[in-house]
């Protein structure tokens, strides 16, 4: 019966992949590009510029979304200093954001990507960063001694991609029929964080044809480096023969342990950047070694450790060992000693879509081959990799020591896990006309209402990618018409009729700040906005912003409910909660299951993982008992 199911679930990847590789290539040939095939950035100029919301309608919404969490007397005082904001210096703010804005495309997108990842100096991993598992365990079961042969054709099935992409080929994505800004694309590959001293900044070496661009890949293997050359002089991916010639020399080369180095990047970031600043001084080619890093594809990573579950990749994928990681690089491959494959990104020059489009795009090239490799084995390109040998003294090897002291203590309270209801996914959820990601924000506001009695303060990632160069902005998932109908679901003293009356004006608030969001009219960013500028320009911090209503409601990232849609594959990943109290929930919605990647702190006294996992099984049981009811 499994190999049945295996079967037709191949067949249909199959399909789905030659599906997706026609029309993304339409009439690509290998020589040459059609010229009037659509290229990936060529709407990267007409895009509209990131827009500034009303100040009238950021500060009402802005009341509505504190209301759950604020007592009446509060709530007033909060009032009193919205409208004293908004009739105030809010005014001058605004006026001086609305000018910045007519100056740039997104006015936006320097400042969050300093306030958001460049500027703080708590370390990228094993808190911040994101990764997952890749779903290829239908044509890949968890295997020893799989590891370089499997890697090397994961590598190769990358690379598709990578050319793709340098050839412009990837599909521009799209909203109905509005295109999206795809710039995020271009710092998947050749992509690496440098540790500032007060700010780090972003290293792009990413080209598109006909440039030259970086042929090789960083290989980690037991705390050592090496340069592996993937593309021949002709930007041509080396077959996965090819490839694992040098993996099998590079395993051969690092029999023994190396300095472990690349853990200083899971340092503090002023940390590393003192550390980095002495490795270039004591050596040039230490300098040398450090470009190369910086610039290669990629990084493969050829760990020693064996995870076999989902939820043993996802716990490796985020805090695994941080001895033989680059935690900067853009895009990390993790190859296990199992045969699973897992990959660990930086967040800054990204969002999780970026990451996800790319490994479903390698794993739909594995499937579309059976997850073999069908061509000639011979090797007829043959690059010898170079071990990247570094000059260290004390001074650092000290720092290498205390680093990854200081990144397993983090990593060890740190709780991950994937969960799997079942019964669930679009399938259920469609024929009542609910948006699938509605239905399971409402699962999650519920859940944690069953749990603490009391509305969660929730961000839910928006895509703002219809502008130019746009992110993210947030929902505030959680509102007075969720709140009214979690409280009327556990209080149980309402009847149905009136349930579903909730219910319906809880979807339905949701799907409008989804919708103002994606729109350019979400609250947060701008709220932030307001918030610099009052900062840039040495004006006071605005009132709105030391009042309780700020943090309580999620202000100032102190959202105890972290959550974001991967998306509509069986792509998952995620990172850590937002705060220590809180929870991270990042989900997958597949036909007919929902995949859940839930974490936590052990550390806290609130939170519960276990509960929280049972809470939401009998939350979309309501649920489901709710909609079938209500024949919605």
């Amino acid at each position: 019966m499994q190999s049945m199911v295996a079967q037709v679930t191949l067949k249909a990847a199959k399909l789905h992949y030659w599906k997706a590789i026609c029309l993304s290539r339409r009439c690509f040939s290998a020589s040459s590009i059609c010229k009037n095939m659509e290229k990936t950035f060529q709407f990267q100029d007409k895009l509209p510029s990131l827009p500034v919301p009303p100040l009238a309608q950021t500060c009402e919404k802005y009341l509505d979304s504190v209301k759950p969490h604020l007592t009446r007397e509060e709530f007033l005082h909060t009032e009193f200093l919205v409208n004293e904001f908004a009739s105030g210096i809010g005014k001058e703010l605004q006026r001086k954001l609305e000018l910045r804005a007519k100056s740039m495309r997104n006015w936006l997108e320097p400042w969050w990507e300093d306030v958001a990842y460049l500027s703080s100096r708590s370390p990228s991993a094993p808190t911040i960063n994101i990764g997952g598992p890749l779903p290829i365990t239908d044509i890949w079961p968890a295997q020893e001694g799989t590891q370089i042969k499997r890697a090397a054709l994961m590598v190769h099935a990358t690379l598709q991609n990578w050319q793709r992409l340098y050839r412009q080929e990837v599909p521009v994505d799209r909203m109905g029929s509005i295109p999206m800004c795809m710039f995020q694309f271009s710092r998947l590959y050749s992509c690496c964080k440098i540790p500032g001293k007060e700010k780090d900044s972003l290293k792009a070496s990413f080209v598109t044809a006909p440039y030259a661009s970086p042929r090789h890949i960083m290989v980690q293997i037991r705390g050592r480096i090496f340069c592996c050359t993937v593309l021949d002089e002709n930007m041509e991916p080396l077959s996965p023969p090819e490839i694992e010639k040098q993996l099998q020399e590079i395993e051969s080369l690092a029999s023994s342990p190396g300095l472990e180095i690349g853990s200083l990047t899971g340092a503090d970031r002023n940390v590393w950047y003192e550390l980095r600043e002495r490795l270039i001084r004591l050596d040039k080619t230490n300098q040398k070694n450090l470009e190369t890093i910086e610039t290669s594809l990629f990084a493969l990573v050829l760990d020693e450790r064996s995870p076999v579950t989902e939820t043993e990749v996802c716990v490796e994928s985020v805090k695994g060992d941080c001895r033989n990681r680059w935690f900067d690089k853009s895009l990390s491959i993790l190859a296990f000693k199992s045969g699973r494959f897992a990959t660990h990104c930086d967040h800054a020059p990204f969002d999780g879509i970026v990451q996800i489009n790319s490994v479903y795009s390698a794993c739909m090239y594995l499937y579309g081959n059976g997850g073999k490799w069908k061509g000639s084995e011979e090797v007829n390109n043959y690059f010898r990799p170079q071990e990247l040998v570094f000059t260290v003294d004390d001074v650092i090897s000290q720092g290498i020591k205390e680093t990854i002291q200081k990144y397993e203590e983090t990593a060890s309270t740190m709780n991950v896990f994937l969960h799997y209801p079942g019964k669930y996914g679009k399938e259920f959820i469609k024929p009542f006309k609910i948006h699938p990601d509605t239905f399971v924000q409402l699962a999650l506001q519920l859940t944690y209402y069953k749990l603490h009695g009391k509305p969660a303060a929730t961000y839910e990632t928006a895509q703002t990618r219809l502008f130019y160069h746009g992110r993210t902005d947030t929902v505030r998932s959680c509102t007075v018409e969720s709140t009214a109908w979690c409280k009327s679901v556990v209080g149980n003293n309402d009847d149905t009729a009136t349930k579903i009356r909730l219910f319906r004006e809880a979807y339905k608030k949701h799907d409008k700040l989804m919708k103002d969001a994606v729109n350019g009219q979400g609250i947060d960013r701008h709220l932030l906005g307001l918030q610099l500028v009052a900062a840039s320009e040495g004006f006071l911090t605005p009132a709105i912003y030391l009042d309780k209503a700020w943090t309580a409601s999620g202000g100032g990232a102190n959202f105890v409910l972290s959550t974001s849609c991967t998306g509509f594959t069986t792509v998952i990943g995620g990172c850590a909660a937002m705060v220590k109290d809180g929870y991270g929930a990042f989900y997958s919605i597949q036909e007919n299951d929902i995949t859940f990647w839930i974490t936590t702190f052990t550390n806290s006294n609130v939170t519960d993982a276990n509960k929280f996992k049972t809470a939401l099984d009998e939350s979309l049981s309501d649920m489901k008992g709710l909609l079938i009811t209500a024949k919605l």
